[in-house]
């Protein structure tokens, strides 16, 4: 039977039929490629670098690092807004140590500030479709912590994954530290150069940073940092991994050997959840 030709109506349906199957492989596509965000301080920025790398070890997935030294989250709350939409991130990985001295601190509380940006954070990016990490950071020499080796911001990030979806809590800074307290040197791991003892060191001389030189701010280490690549590594293997748990509900905590025993919380989604063991100015695009 012969098929006379398409008139006004039929191109556009024609039309129609070509862009919604379009839009369909664009959004297929989107979604089959991981697109891997991180905001933070001077800890993150130096790890920025190892972070980057481990996510696109895998040969598809996208990164965005967004750090600078002593920012604090109200710094960027404006950039993750803006990047959640334009960027449309994954997953995010939210990574600050306790910085108060920018002008968006001033004062305030460093609890109670981290508290209320920091879930305003997790709602602008949950909000997008984005799944979201809390690092812990590694304390600093002079901080103490509590038994269980968590600083008062650790504890605020379990408080908030135990009240809001697709976040959870992945304890990075336990890759350097003796049982999440600060220890200057660890045992040298495969890759590394062993120093004496077969010890390397993974803090910086001002009990804080990763570089074991002295070194200004905000300038890149002229030595190998293994607390940096250690960190970065951690962050972006909890950023790539999925959690048992993590789509359902459920809040088993899943660490490098499996799950924990102290979960926290209760099969019902309540209580947190816990994942295992070169960035920029805020504003600039």
């Amino acid at each position: 039977m012969r098929i006379g030709r398409l008139g006004p109506i039929g191109w556009l349906f024609v039309v129609a039929v070509v862009l919604v199957a379009g839009a369909a492989v664009v959004s297929r596509t989107s979604h089959d490629r991981p697109r891997v965000a991180m905001w933070g301080d001077s800890l993150a920025w130096e790890a920025g670098a190892s972070f980057s790398r481990t996510v696109r070890a895998d040969g598809h997935s996208q990164v965005l690092v967004r750090t600078w030294g002593g920012t604090a989250p109200c710094d960027w709350l404006s950039d993750i807004r803006d990047q959640s939409r334009r960027w449309r991130p994954t997953v995010a990985a939210i990574a600050f140590s306790g910085n108060q001295g920018t002008a968006c601190m001033q004062g305030r509380d460093l609890v109670t500030a981290y508290r209320e940006d920091v879930t305003r954070a997790v709602e602008l990016l949950t909000s997008r479709g984005a799944d979201v990490i809390l690092v812990d950071a590694p304390p600093r020499r002079d901080q103490p912590v509590d038994a269980a080796g968590l600083t008062p911001l650790d504890r605020v990030w379990r408080q908030i994954a135990g009240t809001h979806q697709h976040t959870r809590v992945a304890p990075a800074g336990r890759a350097i530290t003796a049982d999440g307290r600060y220890t200057p040197t660890l045992p040298c791991a495969a890759g590394e150069t062993c120093g004496p003892g077969g010890m390397v060191t993974v803090r910086s001389p001002d009990g804080t940073h990763f570089c074991p030189l002295v070194q200004p701010p905000m300038i890149a280490c002229p030595v190998p940092s293994p607390g940096a690549v250690r960190y970065g590594t951690a962050i972006a293997h909890e950023a790539l991994s999925q959690p048992d748990g993590t789509d359902t509900g459920d809040d088993r905590d899943s660490g490098p050997g499996g799950n924990s025993p102290d979960r926290g919380g209760t099969a019902s989604g309540d209580g947190p959840r816990v994942a295992g063991a070169q960035g920029r100015r805020p504003g600039r695009p």
